[in-house]
């Protein structure tokens, strides 16, 4: 028997053998994590990952505070109903001024938390920013919160098994003029694997763990300055 036969099959046992050893890899790494424990690092995190992996909310907001901060998206719907008015003439000028600059659901988008205002950045293809939206503690008082559930856009890429990696958001709808506008608030900051840490299954694990003790204080932080936004 010529020998190159044996390669397909040596190749997929040893795939086999590979996705074996991971998954025990991701069981074991998985239960070490407590994210009760975690949770109480969360002062230490917000400033890890403020000098780190985040470091550009810093330079973009200018020196101002950061009391909290999370991912952001805009919804489907959201996109389209600027569409709309972009298309329809631009009647609601207010509205407009605004959805001109989140024309983009695809893209990193995130909330900062300074003072009484709520900054949202959204960011182009390589990460650098895109727009800066300010909403002062008057639109903020007008607005109502709501839970959106997973974040849509992902439910379709993972499987069902992967659920609790997804963001989970609610959904912030301001008044503009009497018009509303929505946006997504993430649980989480939005977490993608390093390339090189594709075989590290622990500081992937870390890392994420990082991100949702971050992200899931914004909500609660929001809610003590503006009561108006809690969820009934």
């Amino acid at each position: 028997m010529n020998i190159l036969y044996l390669i397909p099959v040596v190749l997929v046992i040893a795939g086999i053998c590979f996705m074996i050893y991971m998954n025990k890899k991701h069981k074991a790494v998985k239960t070490e994590i407590d994210l009760d424990t975690e949770r109480n690092k969360y002062d230490i995190y917000n400033q890890e990952l403020l000098a780190q992996d985040f470091s550009q909310l810093k330079q973009w907001m200018k020196g101002k505070s950061i009391d909290a901060f999370t991912s952001a998206s805009v919804p489907q719907s959201t996109s389209n109903k600027l569409q709309e008015i972009a298309s329809d003439g631009i009647k609601n000028i207010a509205l407009s001024a605004i959805g001109v600059k989140l024309k983009t659901i695809e893209t990193d988008c995130f909330w900062v938390l300074s003072g009484n205002d709520l900054h949202f950045f959204s960011t182009d293809a390589i990460g650098e920013l895109d727009e800066h939206i300010v909403f002062d503690n008057f639109r903020i008082e007008e607005a109502q919160l709501k839970y959106g559930g997973i974040l849509k856009s992902q439910i379709a890429i993972y499987s069902k098994s992967s659920e609790e990696y997804l963001p989970k958001t609610h959904i912030i709808t301001f008044n503009i003029d009497g018009n509303p506008l929505s946006l997504e608030i993430h649980d989480r900051l939005n977490y993608t694997p390093d390339p090189t840490d594709l075989l590290n299954v622990k500081k992937q694990f870390s890392t994420r763990a990082k991100y949702q003790v971050v992200g899931e204080k914004f909500i609660p932080v929001l809610q003590s300055k503006f009561p108006n936004l809690k969820v009934a």
